[in-house]
């Protein structure tokens, strides 16, 4: 019976350079998918919390209207640089409910679209229609970290508020439309139609 013993010089596989090349490259693959994932996720956080400003717009509206709000009484929305705070009577109690959103620690900040100065208030009357401090155009950009003089949709996302009360919210490099404040005509008495009715 014969034995072939083989010579370790004659086995193939890879070398230890060629084994560490491989390494190197599934790490810079793996660093540049981490760097992705974490840029995906800041741009995440952002739209979130401009949804959500969006939606407290929205909340304070349709609870003013559906309460009639007059006077002292519509709904509001506050926002500030790191926060906003949604006063409504959601629960139909007579009793305002404050809810305060800050996203400091996520490193998202709200400036004003143009030349607004924050804190501004954003109520909304029963017809719907809004009114900000300062008489101001309640638009605002969302960012992350410290707003851009020339945001992008990377960078930023746009809320505002039409004079008639709808929200919108936009890409941060969005040109902001105009919007004219609606004309109201009084209907007379004389007339035979309700007072309550107004004709734009």
């Amino acid at each position: 019976m014969r034995i072939n013993f083989h010579k370790l010089n004659e086995q193939s596989g890879a070398s230890m350079i060629e084994t560490l090349v491989v390494v190197v490259i599934i790490a810079i693959v793996a660093s540049l998918a981490l760097m992705q994932m974490g840029t995906a996720n800041t741009q995440f956080q952002r739209q979130n919390v401009a949804r959500e400003l969006k939606v407290a717009f929205e909340r304070a509206r349709f609870d003013s209207v559906k309460r009639r709000a007059g006077g002292a009484g519509p709904s509001s929305v506050t926002v500030g640089a790191t926060s906003y705070t949604l006063n409504t009577d959601s629960n139909n109690d007579g009793t305002y409910e404050t809810l305060v959103t800050n996203f400091a620690a996520q490193n998202i900040t709200i400036a004003g679209y143009t030349s607004m100065t924050l804190p501004v208030t954003v109520t909304f009357d029963k017809r719907g229609e809004v009114t900000a401090t300062g008489g101001v155009n309640p638009q605002f950009l969302v960012c992350n970290g410290t707003c851009p003089t020339t945001p992008t949709s990377d960078t930023a996302n746009l809320v505002l508020v039409t004079p008639t009360g709808t929200v919108n919210l936009l890409a941060g490099n969005a040109t902001a439309p105009t919007f004219i404040s609606p004309g109201i005509t009084n209907v007379s008495t004389t007339a035979g139609i309700s007072n309550m009715v107004s004709l734009p």
